[in-house]
């Protein structure tokens, strides 16, 4: 007989992530700088698209950091295959495009989180952490740009209206801010963000903050 987990052992639970990165310098820096973190283990390393597939199947890893250029097969029909394949591996795409079409073709491909590769390590471990127990994580230096450009081409059909109030944690969810960000900027608690958070997501048929932004952008709901 089996039993559940206790909050104490999810806690402790390591997160197996894969590096899918050609240019070996930034793998072994990347594979590094999360070493040093106790709930992380980098579980292997490759170079192509076709050795990411291989590897997800055969690790069934946590996390995947992908660069979108790789050798063989490019890192986003890497991940469309996993994603096709129904592997629960969650997939980030770490790279230096933050142009619209190839966030576009991430997030459509089945991106989980899309990062810069300038970003700063905290905010790196932030985001394998968030996409590890199924969130999302889409960093502000591309989130922003993003929305702008494709906002203004959708309509509003099938949303719910928001309140004044929703509207503005909306618009500091969209620049990436945490919950914490988000209560400090408007000058309010943690667990009322929260809420307003619950009633955005539930307005918009999202299940967390990447799917409540991808919405909020295809409806034109942040500027």
């Amino acid at each position: 007989m089996t039993t559940a987990d206790t909050p104490a052992e999810e806690a402790r639970r390591v997160i197996e992530i894969v590096i899918a990165e050609d240019h070996g310098v930034v793998a072994d820096g990347i594979a590094t700088m999360l070493s040093f973190e106790d709930d992380m283990q980098v579980v292997d390393v490759v170079a192509s698209g076709e050795a990411l597939v291989d590897t997800v199947g055969a690790l069934l890893p946590d996390v995947a950091l992908v660069d979108i250029n790789l050798m063989g097969m490019d890192g986003l029909a890497a991940v469309r295959q996993i994603q096709q394949r129904g592997w629960a591996t969650r997939c980030v795409a770490l790279t230096m495009f933050s142009d619209h079409d190839t966030v576009s073709r991430a997030v459509a491909a089945g991106v989980a989180g899309y990062l810069p590769k300038n970003v700063r390590g905290e905010e790196l471990v932030q985001a394998v952490r968030a996409v590890a127990v199924g969130k999302g994580f889409l960093h502000p230096d591309v989130t922003r740009p993003f929305l702008e450009r494709v906002g203004p081409l959708a309509t509003h059909a099938g949303i719910q209206p928001l309140t004044a109030r929703e509207q503005e944690v909306l618009e500091h969810l969209a620049t990436g801010n945490s919950t914490h960000e988000i209560a400090t900027a408007l000058g309010l608690g943690d667990e009322t963000v929260k809420s307003h958070l619950s009633r955005i997501y539930g307005k918009l048929h999202a299940e967390d903050r990447v799917q409540a932004v991808v919405t909020a952008m295809r409806h034109g709901l942040v500027h």
